[in-house]
């Protein structure tokens, strides 16, 4: 029961394991204890609306990837650099809309190491 845990003793992964399944508790949780970005992946893939408490600069590229596979409307937060060639290749099959800002990105790195030479 509720009443007897102690919500002291959770960390952010026991917080984001339990959250996903209990909702309801966000009222008891230290969000500050949510310290690594694949608890707030995990976290906000399953429950989205939990957003606003995220600190986003947490997240490396599978991170961003894992969520996006499933919850695609956070790409507005998206750091597109912090993901790999395997991030991608997971994401745009997921996701292919997302086809359009991976073609740019090649496209800038290019044009960059092009220039460089």
């Amino acid at each position: 029961c509720a009443v007897y845990c102690d919500w002291n003793k959770l960390n952010g992964g026991d917080w984001a394991d339990l959250l996903c399944d209990q909702p309801q508790f966000a009222d008891k949780c230290d969000w500050n204890k949510i310290k690594e970005g694949w608890q707030w992946s995990y976290l906000l893939e399953n429950q989205p609306q939990f957003a606003d408490k995220c600190n986003w600069s947490m997240f490396d590229g599978s991170d961003w990837a894992n969520l996006l596979c499933e919850q695609p409307q956070f790409a507005e937060m998206c750091v597109w650099k912090k993901l790999n060639r395997d991030n991608w290749a997971e994401l745009l099959s997921n996701q292919p809309q997302f086809t359009e800002i991976f073609d740019k990105l090649r496209e800038q790195k290019n044009s960059k190491t092009k220039v460089s030479k």
